[in-house]
């Protein structure tokens, strides 16, 4: 059974029904367990994707179950080792986005202790997983070394393009509140290259690296700057780049507000078109 591409084919065909895809990837975990079992790959690979789909979802409950259920999959199958530290990693991340820092804290020890190899791409996320608790406990400077850290590691493995592009991002995130403004740019403009020079596909990630750097451009009061990542946002959007409505709305909102203080009247006007359609 081919299940990566079963997943793929859940999440193509209800991309914009969390209902429906919800349903689909428990039937498909429900399949797996009675074909293959509970400790082989198959199932750990469902139970792992449902806590990604929960999480994102912000249902921690339902998330943490699933991947509980991955890690304790993995461990029938390998031990505690580098695929159970990288689910761990998964269920920090969770812990992170629920509140549950101490608990975050305490995963992402465990996994880090795990990893056989301190320098490979999956040690790397693990390193911006920390340095995400770091910005949550308000220690910018301490999750700008992880992120650098991290960076290193994947310049180490031949600079990947969406893992350089999101190290690029991390950094740019933790420089922006030391108030390091100018380099933060430099590091988000450097993340956006990734998709400009057609290294990366432009997607939704593209379009949220855009919208930060425009509104950093802004913050700094560099008017010239900012106009140019604002229009990409446009172009994206226009060309029918796929992003969640909510975070569409958001980056249009901070357009709209760019044009009219700047008295961008054929900007205000793409604005408005792109506003109304997404109300269509």
């Amino acid at each position: 059974m081919d299940v990566l591409a079963r997943v793929d084919a859940a999440w193509q065909a209800h991309r914009t029904d969390p209902i429906a895809l919800e349903r689909a990837l428990l039937s498909l975990r429900d399949e797996v367990a009675l074909s293959c079992g509970t400790a082989s790959s198959e199932y750990v690979t469902l139970c792992n994707e449902l806590g990604s789909f929960y999480r994102s979802r912000g249902n921690y409950q339902c998330g943490e179950a699933s991947f509980s259920a991955a890690l304790a999959g993995i461990e029938a199958l390998a031990g505690r080792s580098d695929a159970y530290a990288t689910c761990l990693d998964n269920l920090a991340e969770l812990y992170r986005l629920d509140g549950r820092l101490d608990e975050c804290a305490a995963a992402l020890a465990e996994a880090s202790a795990l990893f056989s190899d301190a320098h490979s791409l999956e040690y790397a996320a693990c390193l911006n997983y920390q340095g995400h608790l770091c910005m949550a406990r308000r220690d910018p400077t301490g999750a700008r070394m992880r992120y650098q850290e991290a960076l290193a590691i994947v310049r180490e493995n031949g600079s990947p393009a969406f893992e350089l592009s999101t190290a690029f991002a991390n950094v740019a995130s933790a420089l922006m509140e030391e108030g390091n403004l100018a380099d933060a740019a430099r590091h988000l403009d450097a993340a956006c290259d990734l998709y400009r020079n057609g290294s990366l596909r432009h997607g939704p990630h593209y379009v949220s690296l855009l919208n930060s750097l425009a509104t950093l451009y802004d913050r700094m009061g560099d008017v010239a700057a900012a106009r140019a990542p604002y229009g990409e946002v446009l172009d994206s959007l226009e060309s029918g780049v796929p992003v969640n409505p909510d975070d569409a709305r958001a980056a249009l909102a901070n357009a709209a507000s760019f044009f009219s203080r700047t008295a961008d009247s054929q900007g205000t006007a793409r604005v408005e078109a792109l506003r109304k359609a997404l109300t269509q």
